[in-house]
Order: structure tokens, then C-alpha cells, then sequence
């Protein structure tokens, strides 16, 4: 829970790269984000945004298979994060109470990023101060020139 990036934030993300740069976004999850998901494709509101939240299972070969075919992932300190740079991706990162320090993959086409908060990093599954402000303060816009750098593409004014 505490590594999630709020739901309208990721929404937010997927509706700003399909609309600005017209790419199609698939939306991964495992078994227990399907809501989560599914919320992000709804939320986004744009038929370029989708995800595979209804296929009964959701094997972890397939999560490897989309990654494999996809120009960039965007995802938080998690799994799919090395299978992107396993597979050679443009990786962007989002770390909240976990450190980059810890995973550090020296991997030239990975951006992470971190708001480097006093409680940050807390490596708990939960916030202990009830904000998370770790990832609820991590912006649209900071992951969108991230996403914009990492593809060489001009952001939208």
C-alpha cells in the first residue's frame, strides 16, 4: 500500500501521455491491484488507456511479455521495475518509503524518482505518520518530464 501511487495521480499520467503524445498506455497489475486498474483506466477517461484487469489470471509471464513490448515503464519500486531494465526499457521509477540507494541498479536508462522527505525512507508498508506525502506529494508534472526526458519528446505548455 505505502509504494502505490495515488490512483488519480497514475490517471492522470496515462490520460496526459496519450493525449499529448497520442501512445497507447497499458495499465499492469498483479491479482490484487486489478481495482486499482481498472479505477486508472476509468479515471482517464481516454479509449488510448487500458489495462488487462478482467483476464482471469494474470500471470507474471505476461506482465514480462507487455513489458518486453513496451517503449517505457513507469512504475513504482516494484518487481516489473527490473524486468523493464532486464529487458533494456526506459524505466521511470517512483520511490516513496522505500530508497533508491537500496536497489540501485546503475542502469542509464533508468530515472528514479524520490521527494527525499525528512521521513523518507521509512520501508514500511504503511505510512507510520499517516500522511504519505512520499507519493501523494509526487507530482503529475515532475513524472511527466520524467517520462518526456526519458523518450526526447517536448512537453505540452
Amino acid at each position: 500500500v505505502a509504494r502505490n501511487w495515488p490512483v488519480e495521480h497514475f490517471s492522470a499520467l496515462a490520460r496526459r501521455i496519450a493525449s499529448d503524445w497520442g501512445a497507447y498506455i497499458l495499465v499492469n497489475s498483479g491479482p490484487r491491484e486489478r481495482e486499482f486498474a481498472r479505477e486508472i483506466v476509468a479515471r482517464a477517461g481516454n479509449r488510448r488507456v487500458v489495462s488487462l484487469a478482467e483476464i482471469e489470471e494474470l500471470p507474471v509471464g505476461l506482465t514480462k511479455a507487455v513489458i518486453r513490448r513496451s517503449c517505457l515503464l513507469v512504475t513504482t519500486d516494484s518487481g516489473p521495475r527490473f524486468f523493464g531494465i532486464a529487458f533494456g526499457k526506459p524505466v521511470v521509477t517512483l520511490f516513496g518509503p522505500t530508497s533508491p540507494k537500496a536497489t540501485l541498479c546503475h542502469y542509464e536508462q533508468e530515472t528514479t524518482l524520490s521527494l527525499s522527505l525528512d521521513c523518507q525512507p521509512c520501508m514500511q508498508g504503511e505510512c507510520p505518520l499517516r500522511h504519505h506525502r512520499c507519493m501523494r506529494d509526487l507530482s503529475v508534472e515532475q513524472v511527466v518530464a520524467a517520462v518526456a526526458r526519458q523518450m526526447k519528446l517536448e512537453t505540452a505548455a
